[in-house]
C-alpha cells in the first residue's frame, strides 16, 4: 500500500466543464437563464482553488442580459485573488479557449499553489467598477486508508476511509494490469479507468469510498477487448481518486444534476454575481490486493 501522490491536472477540468460535475458550461443556455434578465450583476464565475496544483484556473462569464456563449474578444474583467491569512494578492491572466463544440470561453489562470485550509477572496472587476466576489475556504490535507477488505469468490469489496476532510463528492478507480503479448513473450502494462464508486459519509464524519473489483473486472475485460479465459489479466495495483471539497459543496437540489444546478442562483456562493467557486482537490491512494483477493475478484496473479 502506498500514500497518495497526485499529479494535478486542474486546467483540463476547468476548460472542459467549468465547475466539476455541477455546472453545464459547454454550450449556450438562452432558454434557461431568465433570472439574469435586467440584472446589475457583472459576472458568473465557475471553478475551484486546488491546493494540489501550482496553476489555478476558473471560467468567467460576462452577464449581458442573457448568459450566452462568450465572444472571442477580450473580456472586460480584472481577476484578483487574495490569501486572507497572509495578505498575498495575485492578478490572474485571461485565456480565450475554443471548445470542441465551437463555443468560446474565457478561462482565467494564475501560477500559484493554493494552501490547504486557507481563506481566499476572489474578485472580478469590470472597467466601470462593478465587482463580483466570492469567499473560498480550501479543504485540509486529509488522510486516506483502507478500512476493510471483504473477499469471497466473485465477491470482493474494498472500503477506504478519508479522514479530516469536509466532504468527498466523487471517486473514481483505476486498475493497473498486465496483459501478455499475443506470442506470450512479454507483458504490457495498461491502466483501465472505471468511472464509478460509492461515496458515503460515516457516522464519525469521515468519508467512505467503496470499490468492487469483482464487479469492475467485467468492464476491464470489455475495455481491453479481451474475452475472459483467453488471456490472463494480471492485477498489479489499484488506484482510487477521491475529489475532496470544501464544506460548501452541498447541492440544494439533493443531487449534482447539471441541468438543475446551471440555473442562476440555484447553486451559488458568489456575491453580486452568479456561479460557484469552491475549494477542492483530487486525492489519490494506491494499494495492492493480496493474491487471494485478487483471484476472488477474477484477476490473475503472477
Amino acid at each position: 500500500m502506498s500514500k497518495r501522490s497526485f499529479n494535478p491536472r486542474l486546467m483540463s477540468w476547468v476548460l472542459g466543464l467549468g465547475l466539476l460535475l455541477m455546472v453545464w458550461t459547454g454550450t449556450g443556455c438562452e432558454e434557461a437563464v431568465d433570472p439574469v434578465l435586467e440584472t446589475d450583476e457583472a459576472f458568473s464565475l465557475y471553478g475551484f482553488l486546488d491546493p494540489s496544483a501550482d496553476i489555478q484556473a476558473i471560467r468567467v462569464y460576462s452577464i449581458d442580459g442573457l448568459l450566452l456563449n462568450t465572444a472571442a474578444e477580450p473580456l472586460d474583467a480584472e481577476i484578483r485573488s487574495i490569501n486572507r491569512r497572509t495578505g498575498e494578492e495575485v492578478v490572474w491572466r485571461d485565456s480565450v479557449i475554443t471548445f470542441d463544440d465551437r463555443s468560446v470561453g474565457h478561462v482565467y489562470y494564475a501560477r500559484f499553489q493554493a494552501e490547504h485550509e486557507t481563506p481566499y477572496t476572489l474578485s472580478a472587476t469590470r472597467s466601470d467598477g462593478r465587482t463580483t466576489t466570492v469567499d473560498i475556504l480550501t479543504p485540509p490535507d486529509g488522510e486516506a486508508s483502507i478500512a476493510n477488505v471483504f473477499s469471497a469468490r466473485s465477491q470482493v469489496q474494498v472500503d477506504l476511509t478519508w479522514a479530516n476532510v469536509p466532504r468527498v463528492i466523487q471517486a473514481e478507480v483505476s486498475y493497473f494490469v498486465r496483459v501478455p503479448f499475443p506470442d506470450r513473450s512479454d507483458t504490457t502494462t495498461v491502466r483501465v479507468d472505471i468511472k464509478r464508486s460509492r461515496v458515503e459519509e460515516n457516522s464519525d464524519g469521515t468519508w467512505r469510498v467503496s470499490i468492487l473489483p469483482s464487479a469492475d473486472i467485467g468492464n476491464v475485460f470489455t475495455i481491453l477487448n479481451i474475452e475472459p479465459g483467453r488471456l490472463p489479466v494480471i492485477l498489479d495495483m489499484i488506484e482510487v481518486r477521491a475529489f475532496v471539497t470544501s464544506e460548501d459543496w452541498v447541492s440544494p437540489v439533493g443531487s449534482f444534476d447539471p441541468e438543475l444546478l446551471v440555473q442562476p442562483g440555484t447553486f451559488s456562493n458568489v456575491t453580486d454575481g452568479f456561479g460557484f467557486v469552491g475549494g477542492g482537490y483530487f486525492d489519490r491512494f494506491q494499494f495492492e490486493l493480496d493474491d487471494e483477493a485478487t483471484r476472488n475478484a477474477g484477476f490473475s496473479v503472477e
